[in-house]
């Protein structure tokens, strides 16, 4: 049987609070992988329809910046965070609030 795909995920985003119009930056730093080796890190807000890839910016860190987007909702909202693996699998994912205001 195929070893599981598995790494430890630390994931901020900066800044924490944001407005309309605000960039926002998600940093992941990946590290123990385990079971493959990471293709991609993607991020996503499924209940908004919001996905997006991450960079590598070398040393086991991967990046992203975005603007927040006119019509985006008030309140606090969990950013999910995840590794592909070169065979396509998809390991754990970390949440990463944001508070948008």
């Amino acid at each position: 049987m195929a070893k599981e795909f598995n790494y430890k995920l630390e994931a901020e985003l900066n800044p924490a609070t944001a407005a309309v119009g605000t960039t926002v930056t998600l940093t992941a730093r990946i590290a123990d992988v385990a079971g493959g080796e990471i293709n991609s890190v993607q991020a996503s807000i499924p209940e908004y329809g919001w996905w997006g890839s991450l960079r590598n910016v070398g040393e086991n860190t991967w990046r992203a910046s975005e603007s927040v987007p006119y019509g985006a909702p008030f309140g606090k909202v969990n950013v999910r965070v995840y590794a592909v693996s070169k065979d396509g699998k998809r390991g754990p994912q970390t949440m990463v609030p944001i508070t948008l205001a």
